[in-house]
């Protein structure tokens, strides 16, 4: 009995001193956040923010809304007083007031890693949760104890993830019950995804269906220059163990197998159908040596059908140098995966390639064939877009009579051969020396 007795006390002493340990290191919360998306609500995003997966083709993006979604032109480029066309806004949350992400049908569906990639998981994909009750060391939807003195916590998710009113990179960090409310917002049914029938009680086990063991042990910030420091992911030092799992301390190779690689940016801000591109992509994690093993990533390229895989020219833990082939105008996403897991999606746009193959005149009537043309706005701008033919430096009036994607036919009475007819489209304008014979 007296040695349990001193058994019992030598272990509660170990607990103690294990977690004045951990209050000793502890970094300040919330959560480094350089990694994936802020623990903020949407107010809290400012333009930069946005284009930090936004960066590729933004305009491109919204010129393919004028013949696909009804928009036009002046929606958003406006009409200045004196004539002209003012400086469009290019602040995202101008006209974005309210998330468009979770209402996407990936987000109604729970399945989170389309666009976060191997951050999260989808509650469907058959991922481990445990099913033994919590333990000692199990992680609490907030924490398990607290320092009265320096409010700091640990043993569970508020650790790290708590809010801050001193913003971090622009952004103010709110807590857990502040961002996930925020996701689907209203009276929408969604309540059970994390609460239980009571609609009170949130037990870790409802977490882990979207945030499982393996995706939460392979996070961590530019893991090749982090490791070992606090605060930048869930491997990096004994804190970081800690901070979940209360007294409980593991080594910084308790990750299972490679570190979810991360994008940063995409170099090509406008990508042309048809052409091949060669892409820089910054980031981290993109290529890495855990317990002597080396993982390196390909690119993805989606879709939303198919995926088409792509072996990188070159990849280093921070940039990745690729080759996209000539595909075909549209909306895609990127991305870099590596072994099984994959970074966020990043969205690119490939935009049509504007091109006169010829231009030829018969009596009054011009016709230019080409590609790229798009069909004709109902609402264009003579100074900006449409045909315009020139001669001797003087434009001479035309009038469409048809105008498809690869022909355009305009009446223009004053045109010659050995004039210039120049196609301006929302994606680009080329020129060709107009030929053939004048008859009248």
């Amino acid at each position: 009995m007296k040695k349990q007795r001193i058994l019992y006390g030598l272990t509660m002493l170990i607990v103690v001193l294990s977690i004045s340990i951990a209050l000793a290191i502890v970094p300040p919360p919330p959560a480094n956040q350089n990694l994936g998306v802020y623990d903020t609500m949407y107010e809290g995003f400012a333009e930069d923010e946005c284009r930090a997966c936004h960066s590729s083709g933004v305009p491109d993006t919204h010129h393919m809304l004028v013949p696909n979604e009804g928009y036009n032109c002046t929606d958003c480029h406006k009409l200045g007083p004196t004539g002209g066309i003012d400086t469009p806004i290019r602040d995202c949350l101008v006209c974005h007031n309210a998330s468009p992400h979770h209402t996407a049908d990936e987000a109604l569906a729970r399945h989170c890693s389309h666009c976060h990639g191997s951050l999260v998981d989808d509650y469907d994909d058959g991922h481990y949760i445990p099913t033994y009750d919590p333990s000692l060391i199990t992680p609490d939807t907030s924490y398990t104890w607290i320092n009265g003195t320096t409010n700091m916590k640990g043993g569970g998710c508020e650790a790290c993830h708590e809010a801050n009113i001193t913003p971090v990179s622009g952004a103010a960090i709110y807590d857990n019950y502040q961002t996930h409310h925020s996701i689907w917002p209203g009276d929408n049914g969604m309540c059970g995804v994390c609460h239980d029938v009571t609609g009170t009680n949130v037990s870790i086990r409802k977490c882990e269906e979207c945030h499982g063991v393996k995706s939460l042990h392979n996070i961590q910030y530019d893991y090749a220059t982090t490791e070992g420091k606090l605060g930048y992911g869930h491997i990096g030092a004994s804190w970081d163990c800690m901070g979940c799992h209360s007294w409980f301390e593991a080594s910084s190779t308790a990750t299972q197998g490679p570190i979810t690689p991360n994008i940063a940016n995409i170099s090509s801000d406008e990508l042309v159908a048809g052409v091949g591109t060669v892409i820089t992509i910054t980031g981290s994690n993109l290529k890495n040596t855990v317990d002597g093993v080396d993982y390196t990533s390909e690119v993805v390229i989606d879709d939303g059908v198919t995926n088409m895989t792509l072996i990188p020219d070159s990849v280093t833990d921070s940039k990745i140098v690729v080759t996209l082939p000539g595909i075909g105008k549209g909306n895609y996403g990127l991305r870099v995966a590596k072994d099984d897991l994959k970074s966020k999606l990043v969205p690119i746009v490939v935009a049509p390639q504007v091109s006169i193959d010829s231009a030829t005149i018969r009596r009054d009537i011009v016709t230019i064939r080409g590609s790229g043309f798009g069909d004709e706005s109902g609402e264009s701008y003579s100074e900006l877009l449409g045909v315009t033919i020139t001669c001797e430096g003087d434009d001479l009036e035309t009038s469409i009579i048809s105008w498809d994607d690869t022909r355009i036919v305009g009446d223009c009475p004053s045109a010659t051969v050995g004039a210039l007819a120049t196609v301006t489209t929302l994606y680009g304008s080329d020129s060709a020396t107009i030929t053939g014979s004048r008859r009248r």
